[in-house]
């Protein structure tokens, strides 16, 4: 039987929901069961045996319904193999001291659970209109958008996932 993995991600303008989609397209073409699912839509975890949580990164935090998500399920993450990764502008350009940053966005998820292999960085998507107060005065257009994705780096992540599950799995 095929490893079952969970992508459980927040989202506030899908971008992270397309990169949970893209991830979990991957594990699959690698032969695992997974699935992505909204952390909102999520009311069990034991019918998986991985789950990975993502959530954007906004003014240097994560969403609140990641943070719910994670203390919701404590007890039953422990019982799992768990991964992450943060999508934001700020990882466009992963210096030390970006990475830094979004590992201490990430701590409300990763200071709770024990986290498996190496986080995913992700640029995201942006958008004037998706500026907090800023965005409320603007309509969003989709010709200022700037997608900063680089979906070869995130299906790269995945197959490394792919292979860390694969030697745990022995």
């Amino acid at each position: 039987m095929p490893l079952r993995i969970l992508i459980a991600y927040a989202t506030k303008h899908e971008t992270t929901r397309e990169i949970a989609e893209v991830i979990t397209e991957t594990l699959n073409e690698e032969g695992f069961e997974a699935k992505a699912k909204a952390v909102g839509m999520v009311e069990s975890l034991a019918e998986y045996d991985m789950v990975v949580i993502g959530s954007p990164i906004y003014m240097g935090m994560i969403l609140k319904e990641a943070k719910t998500f994670v203390i919701r399920f404590a007890d039953a993450l422990k019982e799992k193999q768990v991964a992450t990764f943060a999508v934001g502008m700020s990882c466009k350009d992963l210096t030390d001291e970006t990475c830094r940053k979004v590992e201490e966005a990430m701590a409300p998820i990763t200071n709770r659970v024990q986290v498996k292999g190496e986080m995913g960085m992700f640029a995201g998507r942006m958008n004037p209109s998706f500026i907090p107060i800023f965005g409320r005065f603007m309509r969003y257009n989709k010709a200022k958008t700037e997608d900063a994705r680089d979906w070869e780096a995130i299906r790269a992540w995945a197959r490394s996932l792919a292979k860390q599950c694969a030697v745990a799995a022995v």
